[in-house]
């Protein structure tokens, strides 16, 4: 049976938790507000890290450089723990029966591989910016997601942040906002099983 979308999904926010309890248990042992610590992240790692131009070693070793005193080990224990499923994954065994399923996600392949495995049996694709080198929005890594689509199929993008719904909206992308109360689930229910 010819599937009728190309359904994306972006994992953080849509099929499971940001990294929140990660940060959470950072400030704890850092001792310091979260908007400080995130705010030197965002200067100085981030953009590696989420384009794999760094390794995870050694974000753990620019942590452990960056906030003397946290406790390393229990910290990648909690980050193991962190990425906890959203209800819509449930749906994506379902979406997949008249869908094929991609995901683009800006993160860690080795944090993320979790979920990859779970949804493996219903994945066509997964566009994953430590792998790829580029991270949304930047418009290269939706071009790369694109590049592994059926053209002839109506193409439709879930994300829960707004700014990186623009290039999908750009290269003529459906798109749908990941709300945190889910309503986006019923929204993507109504156009794929419609």
């Amino acid at each position: 049976m010819m599937k009728k979308f190309q359904l994306i999904l972006d994992v953080g926010g849509v099929l499971a938790t940001d990294l929140d309890l990660f940060w959470e248990e950072l400030v704890n042992q850092a001792d310091l507000p979260y908007d400080k610590i995130r705010a030197i992240y965002r200067t100085e790692i981030r953009e590696q890290l989420w384009q794999g131009d760094i390794s995870e070693y050694n974000f753990w070793q620019w942590l452990d450089y960056t906030f003397p005193g946290i406790n390393l080990e229990y910290l990648q224990t909690v980050m193991q723990k962190s990425l906890v499923e959203l209800e819509g994954i449930h749906h994506v065994e379902t979406w997949s029966a008249v869908s094929n399923i991609h995901i683009l996600s800006n993160h860690r392949l080795e944090w993320l591989q979790p979920v990859i495995n779970r949804l493996q049996p219903y994945l066509t694709s997964s566009t994953i910016s430590s792998e790829v080198g580029v991270a949304k929005p930047d418009p290269r890594i939706y071009e790369i997601c694109d590049n592994q689509l059926d053209f002839d199929r109506p193409i439709l993008f879930v994300d829960n942040k707004k700014e990186n719904l623009i290039p999908a909206v750009e290269l003529g992308w459906q798109t749908i906002h990941a709300d945190p109360d889910n309503e986006w689930i019923a929204k993507v229910d109504r156009l794929v099983l419609g």
